[in-house]
């Protein structure tokens, strides 16, 4: 009793935790927009008030927020799901470092390629950035020749992002000029610019430095910018410079500084930084720590020995942060003190981690970006996912009668454990992370199918109810944990190793994983428990059966047939994607042309509408999303079309003539701009989409703007495919170790070979039916290594138990493994049935975007069921006869008598006279290995 008091504590302690972090993300969703931006301004204003550190007030603080469904703990949705920022990052090549530039031409390199080294150290920084900022799978793709596009999902935090986005985090140290000094600049920019100056600064108490209020920084920073003009005003070897912007509880004022212009030493030598509370600080103030290598230290001990007892201005993007004095010399590591708050610090340690720009940079655009997947097919697919869920549901109730009710009770409990460790977490959840989501719910069906299966064994055999159950999970808790340790591990190594899609996938799954072992094996074992020991269940649990207790097919005996078209399907499905080439890849691996679109009109066109026009004039997956929406009169869509995307030629004569004139001559300028060297068709992209949106501008009476047209790299570059193919890569390793380790090496391979299997199938199947892959197919084919995975572990390990069971009655190895596939074939069937119940609907009703994600999906389970039964199995029994044929030949080579002239082996030593040399007991591994021989 004490254990399952324990227990239940756990459980209701687990649920009200999942109540409690769910609970302000259901609220926030039934909050109109209107009542967000109140509520999110409201907060920015507290946010504002500073006060000093106090537990009880935070924490009172902290639960009224949560009551009003605090925005913090609201789970994000992400780019593809809900949409986000789009920001238009331009490089300012003209300021780029004369010494730098010069390199790159010494080492052969021309303009162009100066531009475009230069664009993708800058991309690679924000990219870090954005990764260490937490935001989960942005858009960050190179734009035309010196801009770069990114995009952030969600409304969360969008002045923050822009700031760590665009900061350039050029840090230098420079020397301060004296107070005479000081005094002489400063009075000869008065003289020059008199009563524009001096009297809105003022001295700072006996420091000699000069403030000016923030409300005159404008007019002060505007006669600093026009003395930098005026030649010999301010010496060629100072500089004038403002301190960063004063917090709201600052003394409202900037600091001037004067300093020498040439830098003491920049960052380039910097290792580390991070961010720390400052204990010497007033109040709740951060600072940040950093480390030097060798090299900096060397020089940044030199430099701040000759400055002892002198103030040294650490200057972060031309504005001086502080100016400490050097109170002894500083190598190997030093402090930045600014006053910062806890935010300020961890972002200026986030960008001086990613390194400098090269080159200045500024944000050309910005506007807000609705759902890539668009509105309208979330909304049909969150519809379509419930229909499906609720059909699962229904078949569970169905087929196990009173233990479906329990597994049902379980399934919702683990989607509520699930959604509160997103929330808890702060994850992203994106249309990968549902690939993972709904991969967990397969799973988490899949073992209670186990254990009611496993139950119904016991209860043939005679066992009472009581008996069954406790015997039923006993053994089921064995196969349920191979199955999903193999597929943590798994996830594990993906987050690891993986970026983007590839992370947001693992850690979805890895949440999935845990949570569904949880509630199979113990929350629903409490449930069964309890209605046990109140004898509200009693007598024997009813359930339905596809097969018969004693079926028998011959699926080893058919193992060469199931070869011969696995190897036709892998070998047409390959050779079709070999010929399409780039015809496979969709709009998140290619190149390809970016616009905005106005629709002017009162009426409200959708999304849905938009892409529509376009696929129905021979577009290829065009990817649409609202951007700006809310204006009135304005209808505006970001439109991104890849290279392998454009109508054909049929289509391409027609567009060109129901293309209104119109507006055609606007569009020259911009079509020469993407016509030629990129290999755009001859009229060009633009006119291609106004002939799309013909038929539509006529229907509504819109007229048809292009506000943006950019040429734009692929959103998943070199660098996140090597990124991926390295997790897969690494995955495959670990996966293989542990099976070794639980089963034996044959397993391991065989379980590799299903898995590599599904995927060149899968694979296969897209190229033969004309599909594209991008970024939700990638989260598809990853669900299929895991329901792969998940699948065939549970055949072995029913495979492993008969072995063990059935030695020495004289059944061969491919008997006994025929035998354990019947076993487990309405459990596999069923798991198949349920999962394929929500695929289908989401293929069915989900609409056109999300229809190859879910094709994939149930390609990929099929196909999965197939290899189970097929691949994993019979892969086994060729290695394990291969291997007992390979000792065979090797030990009747060493009976053999050596010739002459062969080299003699030396002779194992005799036992002693009187002696008996004993005989090694056999393996269990060789028993397992016995290929066709049976198991004495």
């Amino acid at each position: 009793m004490q254990k399952h008091t324990y227990r239940t504590i756990l459980i209701w302690g687990v649920i009200i935790f999942a109540l409690f972090q769910v609970y302000p993300t259901v609220g926030w969703m039934t909050l109109s927009d209107e009542e967000r931006e109140a509520r999110m301004e409201r907060w920015a204003e507290e946010d504002l008030e500073y006060h000093e550190p106090s537990l009880i007030r935070d924490t009172m603080r902290s639960l009224r927020r949560w009551a009003h469904f605090d925005r913090d703990r609201v789970i994000t949705l992400g780019l593809d799901l809900q949409g986000g920022i789009d920001m238009v990052i331009g490089l300012d090549m003209d300021e780029m470092d004369e010494e730098r530039r010069q390199e790159y031409l010494d080492r052969g390199y021309s303009e162009s390629d100066i531009v475009q080294e230069v664009r993708d150290v800058a991309l690679q920084r924000i990219r870090d950035r954005v990764d260490e900022f937490e935001a989960r799978e942005p858009v960050i793709r190179p734009m035309g020749e010196a801009q770069i596009q990114v995009q952030l999902p969600g409304e969360q935090e969008i002045e923050r992002a822009q700031r760590l986005v665009t900061r350039t985090a050029f840090l230098t140290f420079h020397e301060v000029a004296g107070e005479n000094e000081t005094d002489q600049i400063l009075r000869a920019i008065e003289e020059e610019f008199p009563g524009e100056f001096e009297r809105f600064v003022s001295r700072r108490g006996f420091e000699g430095l000069r403030q000016v209020p923030v409300e005159h920084i404008d007019r002060v920073r505007n006669v600093l910018e026009r003395a930098r003009q005026v030649e010999g005003l301010i010496p060629e070897d100072k500089r004038v410079a403002l301190s960063q912007s004063p917090n709201p509880w600052d003394e409202p004022f900037y600091q001037i500084y004067v300093l020498d212009d040439d830098p003491l030493m920049t960052g380039e030598g910097l290792r580390m930084a991070m961010a720390r509370p400052d204990q010497e600080g007033i109040g709740a103030q951060w600072q940040v720590l950093f480390q030097n290598d060798a090299q900096a230290a060397q020089r940044f001990g030199q430099v701040t020995q000759q400055l002892l007892g002198q103030p040294m201005a650490i200057v972060l993007d031309g504005r001086v942060v502080s100016a400490p004095t050097i109170q002894s010399p500083i190598s190997d590591s030093g402090t930045i003190t600014g006053n910062f708050t806890q935010e300020q610090a961890q972002d200026l340690a986030i960008a001086l981690n990613s390194g400098s720009m090269p080159v200045p940079i500024r944000e050309e655009f910005t506007g807000v970006v609705g759902a890539s997947l668009g509105a309208d097919s979330v909304q049909r697919g969150v519809t379509s996912a419930l229909v499906g869920l609720a059909i699962v549901l229904v078949f569970m109730v169905v087929y196990y009668r009173r233990a479906g009710l329990l597994a049902n009770i379980g399934l919702l409990l683990n989607a509520l454990f699930v959604l509160g460790c997103f929330a808890y977490f702060n994850f992203t959840l994106t249309l990968p992370g549902v690939a993972g989501f709904i991969l967990t719910i397969g799973m988490a069906v899949d073992a209670n199918v186990l254990i009611f299966e496993r139950i119904r064994e016991e209860l043939r055999n005679g066992k009472s109810l009581l008996s069954a159950v406790d015997s039923g999970y006993t053994r089921a808790t064995v196969t349920i944990l191979d199955a999903n340790v193999t597929t943590l591990i798994a996830a594990a190594v993906l987050m690891h190793f993986g970026t983007g899609p590839i992370e947001g996938f693992a850690i979805a799954l890895s949440v999935g994983v845990v949570c569904s072992v949880f509630t199979a094996l113990v929350v629903s074992r409490a449930i069964f428990d309890f209605l046990l020991n109140r004898e509200l269940l009693r007598g024997t649990l009813e359930m339905m059966s596809f097969f018969k207790p004693d079926s028998h097919h011959e699926f080893m005996g058919r193992r060469k047939i199931a070869a011969i078209v696995s190897g036709v399907a892998i070998i047409a499905g390959l050779g079709t994607f070999a010929y399409r080439g780039e015809d496979n890849l969709g709009v998140d691996f290619t190149a390809g042309t970016n616009m905005v679109v106005d629709l002017q009109t009162e009426e409200t066109i959708g999304v849905g509408t938009v892409r529509s026009a376009l696929l129905e004039s021979g577009f290829h997956d065009p990817m649409v999303q609202e951007y700006d929406a809310g204006i009135p009169g304005h209808n505006r869509f970001m439109i991104r079309i890849g290279e392998g995307d454009l109508p054909g030629e049929e289509h391409a004569g027609e567009l060109a003539e129901a293309a209104p004139e119109d507006g055609a001559e606007e569009d020259e300028p911009e079509l020469a701009a993407l016509e030629g060297e990129d290999g755009f068709v001859d009229i060009g992209v633009t006119a291609m989409v106004r002939g799309a949106f013909a038929p539509l501008l006529e229907e509504t009476g819109a007229a048809l703007e292009f506000d943006r047209i950019e040429r734009v790299g692929a959103a998943i570059g070199d660098q996140l495919r090597w990124d991926a193919l390295q997790a897969l890569g690494f995955a495959l390793i670990f996966i293989v170790a542990y099976l070794w380790f639980r089963f034996q090496l044959t397993f391991a391979l065989g379980a590799v070979a299903a898995l590599v299997h599904d995927i060149l199938v899968t694979v296969g199947l897209f190229a033969l039916t004309g599909r594209e892959f991008n970024l939700p197919v990638v989260a598809a084919l990853l669900t299929i290594i895991g329901y792969s995975l998940n699948d065939t572990i549970i055949v072995y390990d029913r495979i492993r138990e008969d072995m063990r069971l059935y030695r020495g009655r004289g059944m061969t190895l491919a008997e006994i493994m025929n035998l354990s596939i019947n076993q487990t074939l309405g459990r596999t069937l069923v798991t198949s049935t349920t999962t394929l119940f929500v695929l289908l609907v989401l293929f069915f009703a989900g609409g056109p975007v999300i229809n190859d994600f879910a094709f994939a999906l149930i390609a990929g389970v099929i196909v999965g069921t197939y290899s189970s039964i097929f691949v994993a199995s019979p892969m086994v029994h060729f290695l394990s006869q291969w291997q007992s044929q390979r000792s065979a030949a090797l030990s009747a080579s060493a009976s053999q008598p050596k010739t002459k002239g062969e080299d003699q082996a030396v002779p194992e030593r005799q036992p002693r006279k009187g002696r008996y040399k004993r005989k090694k007991p056999r393996k269990k591994s060789e028993e397992l290995e016995g290929g066709e021989e049976t198991a004495k």
